[in-house]
């Protein structure tokens, strides 16, 4: 049984009529679209002065020129700044993606390959139950993870818990050097979308076929893909209004509520058995298990299973950025 999202049905009403015409032309999930969705979809719950916050922090980013002002599609060039907005917020939240493919002297300061995921067995708050699935061996020991006010620099950040519990104190403090502030805003926007995926909150484990995990379903071939991109990647099977999603915005009072990112990992967790792992991919992997192979087949997803993991992805796309309009009108110094 799913776990309810501590947002109320009203503020989740969806409407498939609005368009994002900046994300029309692109097709991805939490590889690129999701994440600029997501920051849009907060975007269009914040006022006026959070929203001229962000852009303040944004403009002090140390590659603000190379990597937003000279990407920014042409059409925008010169368009007044609440235009500009909304491109810029969604570059913002794909950049950390972005880093990987940055020449080699200054990747290494920017792209932090372990903020992106977290080891399944790793617990702490509302994340009481681990995200790892065992079979045919025991199950790894729990991790209990430090406090999150515990998590003050950059060293003690190891997954995506501890990355938002870092990047969100250096947000939140005006004292922080400005260029430092404008590169934590990037990885809120980001990390809060990856959160919501289900396949970054744990892994598979077997006896013999995935003794070291499959990596988040990255191990488990799917067509010409793999399982953790084919959900990464889910918006794909999706129909132009779906692709176009946006929550519908109506004013909220979103003061007092509280944003808990253990709860959203806990969630998410709650979606690996059986939406993500379903007993098709488990009865294949157990087969392949108790006789000992070392490769599993390309699995076949069912149109059903298509469906189902659109519509998934989708919900948490939207509660992603329900969740990022919530943090920043709450917790954004003005």
């Amino acid at each position: 049984m799913k776990r309810t999202p501590l947002i109320t049905t009203t503020l989740l009403k969806i409407t498939l009529l609005c368009a994002l015409s900046a994300l029309s032309s692109l097709a991805s999930a939490w590889d690129s679209t999701g994440h600029r969705l997501s920051a849009n979809i907060a975007l269009h719950y914040l006022d006026f002065e959070t929203q001229n916050s962000l852009l303040k922090i944004l403009k002090q980013h140390p590659r603000y020129q190379q990597d937003f002002i000279d990407e920014m599609p042409q059409d925008l060039v010169g368009a007044p700044p609440e235009r500009q907005l909304g491109w810029l917020l969604g570059q913002a939240a794909y950049w950390p993606d972005m880093a990987r493919g940055l020449p080699e002297q200054v990747r290494t300061r920017y792209n932090r390959p372990s903020w992106h995921y977290i080891d399944g067995a790793w617990l702490r708050g509302a994340a009481s139950v681990q995200g790892n699935i065992y079979i045919n061996r025991p199950s790894a020991p729990d991790i209990i993870g430090a406090a999150g006010n515990s998590i003050k620099t950059e060293q003690q950040a190891d997954n995506v818990v501890t990355a938002l519990d870092y990047n969100t104190h250096l947000l939140t403090n005006a004292q922080t050097n400005p260029a430092e502030r404008a590169v934590a805003l990037c990885w809120v926007l980001h990390l809060i979308g990856d959160i919501h995926q289900p396949l970054h909150s744990g892994s598979l484990y077997s006896a013999s076929l995935f003794r070291t995990g499959d990596r988040g379903g990255n191990a488990i071939s799917v067509g010409e893909k793999n399982l953790h991109a084919t959900w990464d990647q889910a918006m794909d099977g999706a129909d132009e209004q779906t692709r176009r999603l946006l929550y519908e915005a109506a004013y909220e009072d979103f003061s007092g509520r509280e944003s808990d990112w253990t709860e959203w990992l806990a969630e998410s967790r709650d979606y690996l058995i059986p939406s993500v792992y379903n007993d098709t991919i488990l009865d294949a992997i157990r087969l392949a298990d108790s006789r000992g192979e070392m490769q599993l087949a390309t699995q076949e997803l069912s149109k059903n299973y298509v469906s189902d993991m659109v519509s998934i992805a989708s919900e948490r796309l939207g509660l992603a950025g329900l969740r990022l309009a919530i943090w920043f009108q709450n917790e954004l110094p003005k």
